[in-house]
């Protein structure tokens, strides 16, 4: 089997901020994987039969989407054709354009005074943007696919080669004209108020910066070969693979620690949550919050029945996931239903087994055609939490056209829609929906913010290690300390193993993304305290998060939905309570 780079997360300045004045990530900009589950079991429902065959209808007409609703503006205004996902055109983008008309359009930006004319120079490379997106976009969806055909896996190769160049000479560009008279004139005519302010202090990279850069890179391509190897589905295999895998991570810590030091970090975590995800929290802030969840929410791992509610997940083929999620939605209403009207009449997802598949699920959002589209592989998860779990995203993506302000709002989405789903989907008999709710309610807890605080920690703490101090026994240690310290040791989970890091995706590829997935459960679970409270009350605040102001960071958003900031101890506080109330621990 022949693996290649599974995402473009966070191999260059990740989040790409797009004309519109969003933070947006190149090809990666609402693809969000969800964990793989538990082996699930079924809960007492009137669903446990045999499944039937799909009920659900197409809606009768067509929901448009309009070129000029996302991020090119100045587009006619006119609807596009949207097809289905396994039509949508794939050409190889010309890169070399499009960096060409950066650099150009970056010189120009240094002595022209002319609003108009840097706008009108700007436009068509916006739109060359617009189509590199879209096609690293679907070569990956291509790929995922069938990770067999050689064909996709060199496609989207070419595609994420060419990512730190094109974002590097983005970041330049829009960097000159932050620094251009021009700039108020920019951000009223196009772009938006404060857009370039995340660009006053942008330090362009020497070609060290590429080099290291290609490195990371080469280093992530030995990775995957070995992981594909090595299984890691059980801890046998996790075991004999330690040591390769444990010193490959070393490497990864060490080239990225050069990595912060060629953009003038002295700590690569700090340049991560600052560069990489442009965050309106830092890693100081991040230490506070991980501190409360130590001593508010990990305590609550003592009673065992938490764990135990883990177990009450039922188990869906594909066609019945989607007659439970169609059921759902139409419960819920307003842009929830027509989101997924959307999907499902354009066929915009691929929830499938195949032999060759990838064994991921993912969001993401197709530029040329506005269309947001949805992936999943059932092998190895509970096929319905996650298809729910990432049309959360899709309904994100289609309400906002792929606008995507942080990795935090886009995951409260979709943690939020985990719960509002089980509340409203058929044909659960009313144990059987208490049931569920009270496993996402768990699930939320162990794995969103109790496993991924521990993983944050972890490496928070090993990116702040002196180099001879990176050892594996160290790192062991470190680990399996964290996993303590927010009262998950007692689990039978291969995770809790204080060796189970070497087996974390997410420290290879995606390093500094985990503490996103925690702060976005505290924000997702007062949706669920609302809807608990009273029904409805948390679609209704669902709704409001969709209709958010872009531009705005993750605290900013949430105080306009009338959320509370995770970051804040009154809000662990009520989360702690809501929680304690709904496993009867009062």
């Amino acid at each position: 089997m022949r693996y290649k780079r599974i995402l473009a997360l966070l191999q260059t300045a990740a989040l790409l901020l797009c004309a519109f004045g969003c933070a947006k990530k190149p090809g990666e900009a609402t693809q969000t994987e969800a964990p793989a589950g538990k082996t699930p079991a079924p809960a007492e429902s009137e669903a446990t039969a045999e499944p039937a065959e799909s009920q659900t209808e197409a809606p009768d007409a067509a929901l448009i989407r309009m070129k000029n609703g996302g991020t090119l503006r100045f587009l006619p205004d006119e609807p596009i054709d949207v097809p289905k996902l396994i039509e949508m055109v794939y050409a190889r983008p010309d890169t070399d354009s499009l960096i060409a008309g950066y650099e150009a359009l970056t010189e120009k930006a240094a002595s022209c005074t002319d609003a108009n004319e840097l706008l009108n120079d700007y436009y068509p490379i916006a739109e060359q943007r617009h189509d590199y997106d879209s096609m690293y976009s679907l070569s990956y969806f291509r790929y995922c696919l069938d990770i067999d055909d050689d064909n996709w896996a060199d496609e989207y190769d070419f595609c994420d080669e060419q990512l730190a160049m094109v974002q590097e000479k983005q970041n330049a560009l829009y960097a000159a004209l932050a620094a251009s008279p021009c700039r108020s004139e920019l951000e009223q005519a196009y772009f938006s108020e404060g857009f370039f302010a995340d660009y006053d202090n942008f330090n362009e990279a020497e070609e060290r910066y590429f080099d290291l850069k290609q490195q990371e890179n080469d280093l992530l391509f030995r990775y995957y070969d070995l992981r594909a190897s090595a299984g890691l589905s059980a801890y046998r295999q996790i075991e004999e693979n330690h040591d390769a895998l444990g010193e490959l991570f070393i490497e990864l810590v060490k080239l990225r620690d050069e990595i912060a030091a060629a953009k003038g970090y002295d700590n690569y975590m700090d340049y991560s949550y600052a560069c990489d995800y442009m965050r309106d929290y830092t890693t100081a802030e991040a230490r506070g919050y991980l501190e409360q969840v130590k001593a508010l929410l990990a305590p609550m791992m003592e009673d065992g029945r938490i764990a135990e509610d883990f177990s009450w997940y039922a188990d869906w083929n594909e066609s019945k996931s989607i007659d439970i999620l169609s059921s759902a939605a139409e419960k819920m209403g307003g842009p929830i239903l027509d989101a997924f009207r959307f999907m499902y009449d354009r066929e915009l997802y691929d929830i499938s087994y195949r032999s060759n598949k990838m064994n991921t699920g993912y969001t993401d959002y197709i530029e040329n055609y506005e269309a947001p589209i949805l992936f999943v592989d059932p092998s190895g998860r509970d096929l319905l939490v996650t298809l729910v779990h990432e049309f959360g995203h899709f309904t994100d993506a289609y309400c906002n056209y792929g606008f995507s302000d942080s990795y935090e709002i886009s995951e409260t989405y979709s943690q939020a829609m985990q719960y509002l789903a089980f509340a409203y989907a058929e044909p659960f008999t009313d144990r059987g929906r208490a049931m569920n709710l009270r496993a996402t309610l768990s699930d939320l807890l162990v794995y969103s913010v109790l496993r991924e605080a521990a993983f944050a920690d972890f490496e928070l703490q090993v990116y702040s290690l002196e180099p001879e101090e990176l050892t594996l026994e160290k790192l062991d240690s470190v680990y399996g300390q964290c996993i303590a310290d927010y009262g998950l040791s007692g689990l039978d989970s291969i995770w809790s193993n204080a060796i189970y890091w070497v087996a974390c995706n997410h420290f290879y590829a995606y390093p500094g993304y985990v503490i996103s997935y925690s702060v976005s459960a505290l924000a997702a679970m007062q949706i669920c305290r609302m809807e608990a409270d009273e029904p409805g009350a948390g679609v209704e605040a669902f709704c409001r998060l969709l209709r958010r102001t872009h531009c705005k960071k993750f605290a900013a958003v949430l105080e306009e939905a009338g959320l509370d900031s995770p970051f804040e101890a009154a809000t662990m506080e009520k989360t702690a309570e809501f929680l304690k109330e709904a496993f009867g621990m009062n």
